[in-house]
């Protein structure tokens, strides 16, 4: 039966609308905002004037990790900045957890600004009972303006940025004849706990820089022009900050409070210059949110194109170029977060798990530099692995000061394992083949399909060398007759991405290929469910079938080695190694005689050797060949005494599975690969099973059986076997 499937899909990319000067706005913008306008306050309350010490500590800190961002940015220009920068170095649980505390990060970040805008609002404007709606109203405003377009919401932030800098500068001028330096040096506290908790409280001001990164994908020359946006904009704001505290001490307000600033505006500046300050600071927290929104929605596109969301999240509408969805997400959790925690509270949870992730991301520079030292950096980061390292100690000392206030930073941890449950439990869910680029496999010729309710085992053969095609189906049909199963026969075309896969219903090679492989089935008296598929990935067309058919068994065809070393057994072999949910038998030919009927089975007793040992009592008996185990003996009597006891349980499984009398060979060799070739002198095939149960493919069946099969003339059979749960950890742990 034939059927078409839709069009491949052109994926819609951001558009680069950005320059530098919007570049350094989304940084600059970011930074002055609720941080300058509300924590410049609370830090003198704790503090007195030794808050310009703790802003430039927060600022000496987040140049650190600048430095990182510099670097991984100059490699990976894209959205996505510290997640990126993890998966791409760290293993997919580990990447996600930057990626989820980045993401609960600025979306909290953000919650604290529009917290903070309402506060402003009812203190200065207009008192209503209702304090969070303004800033709600705020919020679905920059969502749909980011829904809109990057080069209009960029351009608002330029807008922006530019008129709230003017602002502080006026407040500053107003203020600075108000100065006295004997009383900044009278204010100034002493006590350096105190000045480091603060620094922590006051940290998220300058996290700004990564916002600029997380936008990387939309800026142009991102190589050029995001480290100067980085650079100059934390040390533009670091001046702002360090004359704003000063002036506002100068005030000699009563009490110093969220709203401090805006009561020293208008004892500087009068009642209109004041009400002016507090309109910068407005928009300043505006303008703050538009850049966060827009690096939260950044960071899940990037989680999403990287297959830790899902795919959905990530879609950017061909209209706009925006992630709308992304969006849509990332305005729904700041509403919730700027509902839920009053204001210092929101910093600091904020502040947890930006320090979170930044330890993360100073730790993956160091990894990444040694797991690739060949990388072309064009921003290269001096004294590493020391900086990052101080990067690292720095930020975990500011975190344990956070920890003084444990209701935040309980919810913090809370939301990082919520997340982190929610991330295994949809990976655990996730059909494997889903997890693959590209769109489903379609089906274009099916012989006949099994009933829906049909309980026999199913073993599929894929089928793309007509010379192995025998071989493969008699090893099929062997086992499938031991288990009472039906054959599957799948043979794939495979089609360039771009090209929909309509554009090619297969060819008459693959259609003789199928007819081939029928043929050999029905020399055994048996018929097999065949079916022709094209698809843009011949890996996942073999796992949906896989799937879809219930397969306990797939026989799949082996050269025994690849010859790219990022591929340890040929690119679509490793992914359906790495991805299946039954047992895979790995098929490597003799060319002198492919004839399977003398086994030699070195087993150690594991899961894979175990499932090897039955697979290969089947094909002897059915052969009526001859099965011999064989174990290592490094000549220490314990080891002897394990090795004959290994040997003996062995025999006693497969006598009581298929009651087959198998004999023994006991390997007096240091080298086990050694041992295994020099007595498979005598037999025409090896069966090994996996030596490793590892979550990565590259060494999950270990260097015995790839070394083995590289040196060995024999027929090699190699055995993985399927453990449900064993299978669910390795998908969500390993790449």
């Amino acid at each position: 039966m034939s059927n078409k499937g839709p069009s491949q899909p052109i994926k819609t990319e951001l558009s680069r609308d950005l320059g530098l000067y919007s570049a350094l706005a989304i940084g600059v913008g970011t930074m002055i905002a609720a941080g300058i306008f509300t924590l410049s306050g609370l830090a003198i309350r704790n503090v007195g004037s030794a808050a310009i010490l703790s802003f430039l500590l927060a600022a000496l800190v987040s140049i650190l990790t600048a430095l990182t961002y510099c670097e991984f940015v100059s490699i990976y220009p894209r959205s996505g900045e510290g997640y990126l920068y993890a998966r791409k170095t760290f293993t997919p649980p580990l990447a996600y957890l930057v990626g989820w505390a980045l993401f609960l990060g600025y979306t909290a970040s953000c919650a604290f600004y529009i917290a903070s805008l309402s506060t402003y609002f009812v203190e200065f404007v207009y008192h209503t009972p209702y304090q969070s709606a303004v800033g709600i109203v705020v919020l679905i405003i920059l969502t749909m303006l980011n829904i809109k377009g990057t080069k209009e919401s960029g351009g608002f932030q330029v807008v922006v940025t530019v008129a709230k800098v003017l602002l502080l500068l006026w407040f500053i001028a107003g203020g600075l004849s108000y100065v006295d330096m004997d009383e900044i040096i009278e204010k100034f506290s002493t006590d350096p706990v105190a000045i480091v908790s603060t620094s922590a409280l006051v940290f998220i001001t300058f996290f700004g820089f990564s916002a600029i990164a997380a936008s990387a994908g939309e800026i142009r020359k991102p190589l050029h022009n995001i480290p100067k946006a980085i650079f100059w904009s934390v040390g533009v704001v670091t001046v702002l900050y360090t004359l704003v505290v000063i002036v506002t001490i100068a005030a000699g307000l009563s009490e110093y409070t969220e709203a401090a600033m805006g009561a020293a505006a208008k004892q500087f500046l009068g009642g209109v210059g004041g009400m002016v300050i507090v309109g910068g600071a407005i928009f300043s927290m505006i303008s703050a949110s538009n850049a966060s929104i827009m690096a939260g929605s950044r960071v899940a596109l990037s989680m999403s194109d990287l297959g830790h969301l899902p795919r959905e999240l990530g879609s950017i509408n061909q209209t706009t170029r925006t992630p709308i969805m992304s969006l849509l997400i990332v305005g729904g959790t700041i509403a919730l977060f700027s509902m839920s925690l009053p204001l210092e509270d929101l910093a600091h949870f904020a502040d947890t798990v930006l320090l979170i992730a930044l330890i993360f991301v100073n730790a993956a520079l160091i990894v990444h530099r040694k797991k690739y030292p060949k990388q072309r950096r064009p921003f290269k980061v001096p004294f590493v692995p020391w900086l990052p390292g101080i990067a690292i100690i720095a930020n975990s000392y500011l975190l344990l000061q956070i920890m003084a206030h444990p209701l935040p930073v309980i919810m913090a941890l809370v939301c990082l394992l919520l997340g982190m449950l929610g991330f295994l439990t949809w990976k655990g869910a996730q059909p494997v083949d889903v997890v693959l680029p590209g769109e489903a496999s379609m089906t274009v010729l099916e012989t006949f399909s099994p009933p829906k309710n049909d309980k026999r085992p199913h073993i599929m053969v894929p089928l793309a060398n007509p010379r192995s095609i025998p071989a493969l189906i008699r090893i099929a049909v062997q086992v499938a007759k031991e288990q009472g199963g039906i054959l599957i026969l799948l043979r794939v075309t495979a089609v360039p991405e771009q090209m929909p896969l309509s554009f090619n219903v297969s060819n008459d090679d693959d259609r003789a290929i199928l007819d081939l492989g029928q043929k050999e089935v029905e020399k055994y008296g048996m018929e097999a469910n065949a079916l022709l598929k094209v698809s843009h990935n011949a890996a996942r067309a073999i796992l949906e079938t896989a799937r879809e058919r219930n397969c306990g068994l797939i026989v799949l065809g082996w050269k025994g080695f690849s010859s790219s070393r990022d591929k340890i057994m040929g690119q679509v072999v490793d992914t359906v190694v790495t991805y299946a949910q039954c047992d895979l038998m790995l098929v490597k030919l003799s060319r002198q005689s492919p004839v399977i009927k003398d086994i030699l089975l070195p087993t150690a007793g594991g899961e894979h050797a175990r499932a090897a040992e039955m697979y290969a009592a089947t094909l002897v008996k059915a052969a009526g060949g001859t099965l011999s185990i064989c174990r290592v003996d490094d000549g220490g009597r314990k080891s002897k005494e394990v090795t004959e006891d290994g040997i003996h349980q062995a025999q006693k499984r497969i006598k009581e599975f298929n009651g087959l009398d198998t004999g023994r060979e006991i390997l007096a060799e240091s080298s086990i690969a050694k041992g295994i070739l020099n007595a498979s002198k005598n037999y025409d095939t090896i069966v090994i099973g996996a030596t490793r149960t590892s979550i990565y493919q590259q060494i999950l069946f270990g260097s015995i059986p790839e070394n083995v099969a590289r040196s060995s003339d024999k027929n090699i059979i190699m055995i993985k076997h399927h453990h449900p749960v064993k299978a669910l950890i390795g998908r969500v742990l390993g790449e």
